[in-house]
């Protein structure tokens, strides 16, 4: 934990639609903390009841199956908000989430964000917003895993991971996250022996090229012709 400061304003700045009012606020009832890559911050059916910032680094929001099993729901970069999916009742979290970069995160206890969101209503309307973000996400992960082949879930979560962490190099945009064969697995709903063998053959297709561990996608119009492809 540290002062609040004007190190606690400057990490705000990555919340773009708070206004002063509400960053005051914030700093006024919230702390900073460190979390090391594969530092779990909340595992599933813990009740801890905090509404979590992130102001820097990666964390990677999970559920696992009663065979042990991993779905990775999604990868959340700075400016996201998360835990706020078990604040509003008793239910403990559906979700683990860990670190898979350095994160600088600020942590409001629940009876903090409850005087502020008593103090200043506009705060609720932003923690529906992030409620929304993961329906919408959900409802789309369900799409694809009824309607689309494995291709089609894989060429949909690199176009999603283009739109979050997507930069442009040359020859292609890059996708700015390292993950394992068995992370994209996790993410997509496959087996990593399956996602090897798609990303083999959006290599040889001249989908994707593979740049210092990065995916570098290369020819947009195909990746967008495997976006309509469905079972």
């Amino acid at each position: 934990m540290e002062p609040r400061s004007n190190q606690c304003i400057s990490d705000l700045a990555v919340f773009s639609k708070l206004d002063r009012e509400e960053v005051q606020l914030i700093c006024a009832r919230s702390y900073a903390k460190y979390y090391q890559t594969e530092e779990v911050i909340f595992f599933e059916n813990d009740s801890v009841k905090k509404l979590y910032l992130l102001v820097s680094g990666k964390v990677k929001l999970s559920m696992l199956s009663a065979d042990g099993k991993e779905k990775v729901l999604t990868i959340l970069q700075q400016g996201d908000i998360f835990g706020e999916i078990s604040i509003f009742d008793e239910d403990p979290h559906p979700l683990t989430a860990e670190v898979v970069e350095d994160a600088r995160i600020l942590i409001i206890p629940w009876e903090d964000l409850e005087n502020i969101i008593m103090e200043h209503p506009k705060m609720a309307i932003k923690i529906i917003e992030a409620l929304s973000k993961k329906t919408r996400l959900l409802t789309s992960q369900v799409r694809e895993l009824v309607f689309q082949d494995a291709a089609g879930r894989l060429a949909s979560l690199f176009d999603r991971l283009l739109s979050d962490f997507g930069v442009d190099i040359n020859g292609g945009k890059m996708i700015d996250l390292v993950l394992t064969h068995q992370e994209i697995a996790n993410l997509i709903g496959s087996s990593r022996v399956t996602v090897t063998k798609l990303i083999n053959r959006f290599i040889d297709e001249g989908i994707i090229k593979i740049h210092k561990r990065h995916i570098v996608v290369v020819d947009n119009s195909k990746l967008g012709e495997l976006l309509q492809t469905f079972i």
